[in-house]
């Protein structure tokens, strides 16, 4: 997939649904990674079949719209340019705020950052007991961007993932795969640091740590109040 690491939306996901004709119908799901509010857009969509080789263009404009910065929108779209069309690009030439500035593309911005895909069972759940319900992958660096916990893609210019505010140097450190499948005492042990960091900085943690950490510090307890009625009876 190639996206453009400037552009203030964000193209989350896209689900296509065809009719028995081979009509194409996306939903697709995007986020506005500024803080200023969106009043409008325009751009191209690209509607590509692969192993095919076909491929087709639509223009795209919205306006009168209101989102606010870190919202979550969708739009619907649907050609029949390509029939059974299954892949969906959106490249966006401008993007107006409720100020009256307007984003046009950087040159140079474009990446093409494949295909990742999430986890799934376990080793998602033990991610999340680190991450936070938002984690959906481990993190990656590639030539001129990282990828996020939370799936985003960010320039490695900019050390606060754009979509959660994570920090960049933590993630990658901390959030990996050789971190996540650490034995559960050093994983308890990083939490507990991570925990104390917020509470240094006097800041809200961004995750589930300090849950976590409770129900941790409660099990604890239990097993140690076990321990000592079992000597006891003996």
């Amino acid at each position: 997939m190639i996206i453009d690491l400037s552009s203030p939306i964000e193209l989350r996901g896209y689900e296509i649904l065809h009719d028995d004709n081979g009509t194409a119908r996306a939903y697709i799901d995007l986020f506005n990674v500024e803080r200023k509010t969106v009043t409008g857009y325009s751009g191209t969509a690209r509607w590509m079949r692969d192993g095919f080789g076909e491929g087709a263009n639509e223009y795209i404009s919205v306006d009168k719209m209101s989102i606010p910065g870190g919202g979550e929108f969708r739009l619907t779209l649907s050609s029949s340019a390509v029939r059974y069309a299954d892949r969906l690009e959106i490249y966006f030439s401008s993007v107006t705020f409720e100020d009256g500035s307007v984003w046009t593309p950087v040159d140079g911005e474009l990446v093409d950052v494949g295909e990742s895909v999430p986890l799934e069972g376990s080793e998602l759940d033990m991610l999340r007991q680190l991450a936070g319900e938002d984690a959906v992958m481990y993190p990656e660096t590639q030539d001129n961007f990282w990828r996020c916990v939370c799936g985003r893609i960010n320039p490695l210019t900019e050390h606060e993932c754009a979509r959660c505010k994570r920090e960049m140097n933590y993630v990658l450190s901390e959030l990996n795969r050789k971190a996540v499948k650490l034995p559960t005492r050093e994983r308890n042990r990083r939490a507990r640091r991570r925990a104390a960091f917020y509470a240094a900085a006097g800041k809200k943690p961004d995750d589930n740590t300090g849950i976590y950490m409770a129900l941790m510090a409660v099990a604890t307890a239990a097993f140690l109040l076990a321990c000592v009625i079992i000597v006891w009876l003996k």
